[in-house]
């Protein structure tokens, strides 16, 4: 007597597994996604901040740039999600220093925290 395998119900079952994984999946991933959206966006709104104002008063909007959410902590650190955030992040960083440069006559370097150090002290 011959045994009778029901395949065509483990491939549905197989097929179902298969559809959850890939929906958990999806949702993961555009999870990470929306959050390194509003990492980013949140960087350029602060940057443009920091550009808008004159003399150092954009340092808190550097700190914040510069503190706020770091690397590996809404991402998974050294993810293609994570650099496209801290690329943004030192662009940001980058442009902001110039405008200090350019506001305050002062060149303490290209480190933020030199910067941020300098003028929060008061």
């Amino acid at each position: 007597m011959r045994i009778r395998v029901p395949w065509l119900g483990i491939l549905a079952v197989a097929n179902v597994v298969l559809c959850g994984w890939s929906l958990v999946s999806y949702l993961h991933l555009n999870l990470r996604v929306t959050l390194a959206n509003d990492q980013t966006r949140r960087i350029v709104v602060h940057r443009d901040q920091a550009l808008a104002l004159k003399k150092e008063d954009g340092i808190g909007s550097l700190w914040w740039i510069v503190n706020e959410y770091p690397s590996g902590t809404k991402q998974i650190k050294g993810s293609v999600l994570d650099q496209m955030v801290e690329r943004q992040r030192a662009a940001a960083v980058h442009e902001v220093l110039a405008h200090l440069r350019k506001e305050t006559g002062q060149n303490f370097g290209d480190d933020p925290n030199v910067w941020i150090a300098k003028y929060t002290k008061n």
